[in-house]
């Protein structure tokens, strides 16, 4: 953003130019047309920013739901194996201390891909506001932006909440699946 001029600096600046000082009405209304599109600009750039910051946490999300899609089957994995090559320590013994039937059990358990899914909310293309040529906006209009950014803010907030959850359910499922993988490794 530029540096404001005020009327007096202005007038000195004619007088050292030695040019005609400026009319306070004209000099005024230019001010404020520079302060309402320098406004236009800014929150045309937090609008792009605030979209931008969307796509992040709808990205962020999608691959947390992922990788906790990924935990949830690597448990079920690690069940389906307790059960049936470590269900009792008869059934190891009984083996007669053969690893293969373990080594081929778990040789068998692929690990599942990266599957890109889908978000619930197809991408949108980012906002572009260009400010309106010497159209100030009213007062309906600002209050009316204001309100659509606060509830984008609030709709952030609460996505961000969303991942803070799914991102210490994975922490969660990530520490007892090791867990349970080093009892069975001993």
């Amino acid at each position: 953003m530029s540096e404001q001029v005020s009327y007096e600096e202005e007038c000195q600046r004619a007088e050292l130019l030695g040019l005609q000082p400026p009319d306070k009405a004209e000099f005024e209304r230019k001010r404020s047309a520079r302060l309402e599109q320098q406004l236009a600009e800014q929150e045309a750039a937090e609008a792009v920013m605030l979209e931008q910051q969307g796509e992040s946490l709808r990205s962020a999300g999608g691959k947390l739901d992922e990788l906790n899609s990924i935990l949830s089957s690597t448990q079920q994995r690690l069940n389906r194996f307790k059960q049936t090559a470590c269900g009792s320590l008869t059934n190891i013994f009984t083996r007669g201390g053969s690893l293969s039937g373990a080594s081929g059990a778990s040789a068998s358990m692929d690990v599942p891909g990266y599957s890109m899914e889908q978000s619930a909310e197809p991408p949108q293309p980012p906002v572009q506001r260009q400010p309106q040529p010497m159209a100030p906006p009213t007062a309906a209009e600002v209050a009316a932006a204001k309100a659509a950014k606060r509830a984008m803010m609030d709709s952030q907030l609460d996505k961000l909440d969303s991942l803070i959850n799914k991102a210490d359910n994975a922490e969660l499922a990530m520490s007892e699946q090791t867990k349970q993988m080093r009892r069975i490794a001993k």
